[in-house]
């Protein structure tokens, strides 16, 4: 009886450990080269899209062997091979994703074209079939209209409603949102105008692989509203009338190095659509494994494997804006990866008090560089959820609203590169010239970025500008004349349509090239003609005020 307890023992034990040595789980498996692609530099349109290409070409940036897609001969191997489920692939750093047993991934590393193996996280978790989740939408035309009542203070305090009220809201922009899902997005009235334009031009839950995107969390539903949603008269998202590429890359369920893998995927499925910015409110330090943790000192944005990508992202020629972190009240307080990367703009979060939220994470970088770069409303901002409108707090919420913000800007400056897009809302910001590690370069503005931009780009023709114009709401208009001549007065006259004069100011001007700040406030919604007479100098433009 002792013998056949001892047997059954052995045949039990010997039963566990064949079921624990087959059990799956999710490794990258990283290729020593592109040997046998199909692909090659001399013809980028059979792998990027005419749009990657224009933006790259706009701003100066040569296609690369990372830019080539991994080999098509590498994968097949590994597909053909028993019990191996390949799914994404990384061009950028030359591998893809399995999920497989052990016993297998000691076959993998046996092959000549493996450079090495990295186990990323537990199990088996997506989808060999996925298919689109998109549901269809009754119609409910966007509508413009004037700064909307909900949204109103957090838009204000960074120069949305300007932004809007010039005409900026997104158009021909496409944002990248990456995050943990996008919930009842498509069940909400706050998001008809997007459905009704075919604004989604790409999505993909890189997670589950399921191809339904408006699943797992509300989340990235909050996020996106801050860019995105819009209902006349209650709410309106930072850049409302951009086209807009969704991705699932947070796991909510546990934290592992794959995700840091899925933004990965995410961002090189983003360049080749050819998306101009991409929102990233998520961010990592410590996982669920702890062998897996970052320390402080690998926050040097080189380190993290979500730094790296949004660094090769950034090299793209697309702007990179991501949450600082949540961690301010925290033992670790400190940012977040891949806010530490040096092309990335990093985002802390404010109250609108405009003081450092308490919760938002502290910069430096580990390196000492200055994080975050820029801060925006965080506290007690208000969002969208189903068809509701509700408060949240976090740095997840100022970055998609400072990604909004960026949005309305390039779209003025299309000429501009990704990193002067990020430099002229530095300099916009409230405290430009004495960063901290709080908020950073302080709270960025629309029009301060605007006027800078105006005189710095040399893209207005007359050397006679008025700005902005039409005349928003904040009645400051900003007269830059670059042929004054030195220690002259300047006489401005404001007449109405009907040749009226309503007022007329005298202004010393000191330099050749000064920028005048006029407050217009005497001025009601209307058309009016400016007069500039300066010794023989005589100029006239119309202004609108709305």
């Amino acid at each position: 009886m002792g013998k056949n307890r001892f047997l059954l023992f052995v045949l039990m034990l010997t039963g566990f450990l064949q079921a624990f040595a087959g059990e799956g789980n999710r490794y990258m498996v990283f290729f020593t080269d592109k040997a046998g692609s199909t692909y090659t530099l001399e013809n980028p349109q059979s792998f990027l899209s005419e749009r990657a290409l224009n933006r790259r070409e706009k701003q100066n940036i040569s296609i690369n062997e990372n830019d080539l897609p991994v080999s098509s001969t590498y994968v097949s191997t590994l597909a053909e091979m028993d019990s191996v489920h390949v799914f994404f692939a990384t061009k950028w750093l030359n591998g893809v994703l399995v999920e497989t047993t052990t016993s297998q991934i000691e076959i993998i590393n046996l092959q000549p074209f493996v450079k090495h193996v990295e186990y990323v996280a537990p199990g088996y978790k997506l989808s060999v079939d996925g298919k689109n989740g998109r549901n269809s939408r009754n119609s409910n035309n966007f509508k413009s209209g004037s700064m909307d009542d909900d949204s109103e203070a957090q838009n204000t305090m960074i120069g949305v409603n300007e932004m809007h009220e010039a005409g900026y809201r997104g158009e021909g922009m496409l944002i990248a949102v990456f995050d943990s899902g996008f919930e009842t997005v498509n069940q909400s009235t706050f998001y008809t105008h997007i459905f009704d334009r075919d604004k989604i031009v790409g999505e993909k839950d890189f997670v589950k692989n399921s191809g339904n995107v408006f699943q797992y969390d509300n989340h990235g539903s909050k996020v996106l509203s801050c860019i995105s949603a819009y209902k006349t008269g209650n709410y309106s998202g930072a850049a409302p009338e951009a086209d807009l590429v969704l991705c699932v890359t947070e796991d909510i369920s546990a934290e592992y190095r794959i995700e840091e893998y899925n933004w990965l995927f995410a961002a090189e499925y983003a360049d080749s659509i050819g998306v101009d910015i991409i929102n990233s409110s998520v961010g990592y330090s410590y996982f669920s494994d702890e062998s897996m943790d970052y320390t402080y000192a690998d926050l040097d944005g080189k380190t993290a494997v979500i730094s790296r990508a949004a660094t090769r992202a950034a090299s793209k020629g697309m702007l990179v804006v991501a949450s600082n972190g949540n961690e301010g009240n925290n033992s670790w307080t400190y940012l977040n990866a891949p806010a530490d990367a040096d092309s990335v703009l990093s985002v802390g979060a404010v109250t609108f008090d405009e003081i450092k939220s308490n919760f938002s994470s502290y910069g430096p970088s580990s390196d000492g560089r200055i994080k975050p770069e820029v801060s925006a409303p965080g506290s007690w901002v208000r969002v969208v959820y189903r068809n509701e409108i509700v408060y949240a707090n976090g740095t997840s919420f100022s970055t998609p609203l400072a990604s909004g913000l960026a949005a309305g800007f390039w779209q003025a400056f299309p000429e501009l590169t990704n990193m002067e897009v990020m430099e002229y809302l530095k300099l916009s910001s409230s405290q430009a010239n004495s960063p901290d590690t709080l908020i950073g370069y302080g709270i960025p503005n629309f029009v301060r970025a605007f006027n800078q931009a105006k005189i710095n780009e040399g893209n207005i023709e007359s050397k006679f500008i008025v700005f902005p114009n039409p005349v928003t709401n904040e009645r400051i208009i900003y007269l830059y004349n670059e042929s004054t001549q030195h220690g002259a007065v300047a006489t401005i006259s404001f007449y109405d349509l009907k040749g009226s004069e309503i007022s007329t100011k005298s202004i010393s001007v000191n330099s050749q090239k000064q920028l005048l700040e006029i407050d217009v406030s005497f001025l009601v919604p209307g058309t009016y003609i400016l007069n500039y007479l300066s010794g023989i100098e005589k100029r006239k433009i119309k202004l609108v005020v709305l």
